[in-house]
């Protein structure tokens, strides 16, 4: 059990990480779901996007996500149409799979018999090439609709920063997710993800106690206000935290009360009162932050 502040989230981390069982469980399910919507839709590619494509998703609560390439012939200029197929197909091959349905962008597939191996099939179409370089595409809305979308821009975009932070991005994007989850938070994990990203860019190091306590303030003080995609400035894209003013609200009280405890803790951290420090963090995330023991 870990003695120190720096430790306590380094163990923290480690749990976070996927399990080998649950890298297994994603791969063994991709050929029967790629095999599938290729004989359906003449799907050309089906690659893995989200936080477990781009390793910032938490063990036992990330989706693992999919982008399924449909050529636009086999698409519906109505979006949510083209989903309502994507599922239909997905309950033919998995007809054992209870509950599978549209959860735009995507079709939410529970495997598992807690769904905790749930996947998330994005039909897509591909439209060409960002100014970078990267492929871009069309996906649902949620509105009927397709919008852009550019997932290898975010991976670049992440790995970048995470590679100047001598690796310690994705384990705080990780942390902050964390958060979210066991404290029930609906902020969307992509907005939390970026915009922590963002933050470990305009540092110089990354310290785990101080610079989560930090962003906590950060999306306290705005008021977790719409926020440009700094991925493409000149592009007017902006990033919402929740889906409704509802959410929102509910988000903003879960932030105060962690944005309290965080500043405590870092300020018994500093002060040497270790203890009382595990025990703010214990509250941050919801009673599952490591244990204090002090070596006698």
């Amino acid at each position: 059990m870990p003695a120190t502040v720096d430790a306590a989230f380094n163990q923290f981390i480690s749990r976070l990480r996927t399990t080998a069982q649950e890298s297994a469980a994603a791969a063994s399910h991709r050929a029967s779901i790629a095999a599938k919507l290729k004989e359906r839709f003449g799907m050309s590619s089906l690659f893995r996007t989200g936080s477990f494509g781009n390793g910032t998703n938490v063990t036992g609560h990330s989706d693992v996500d999919y982008f399924a390439v449909i050529p636009t012939a086999n698409l519906k200029q109505d979006s949510g149409k083209s989903l309502a197929e994507v599922a239909a197909a997905l309950r033919e091959r998995f007809p054992l799979t209870s509950d599978i349905r549209v959860d735009s962008p995507g079709v939410r597939v529970p495997f598992g018999l807690d769904g905790a191996e749930a996947t998330e099939i994005v039909p897509v179409n591909e439209t060409g090439r960002t100014q970078l370089g990267f492929r871009q595409f069309e996906i649902p809305d949620g509105n009927n609709g397709w919008m852009f979308s550019a997932p290898e821009s975010h991976n670049a975009y992440v790995n970048s920063i995470d590679e100047q932070r001598q690796g310690k991005l994705k384990p705080l994007i990780r942390i902050m997710k964390a958060w979210k989850f066991k404290r029930n938070v609906p902020i969307k994990s992509f907005y939390l993800e970026i915009r922590t990203a963002q933050h470990a860019a305009n540092e110089n190091s990354i310290i785990y106690d101080i610079d989560v306590s930090i962003l906590f303030k950060k999306f306290l003080v705005d008021g977790l206000s719409d926020f440009p995609d700094p991925r493409f400035p000149v592009d007017g894209f902006v990033l919402k935290a929740c889906n409704t003013e509802l959410q929102r609200q509910d988000a903003l009280s879960k932030l105060a009360n962690a944005a309290e405890w965080a500043s405590d803790a870092v300020e018994h951290r500093r002060a040497n009162r270790t203890r009382a420090a595990f025990g703010r963090w214990d509250l941050v995330f919801n009673y599952q932050f490591p244990p204090y023991i002090a070596w006698l």
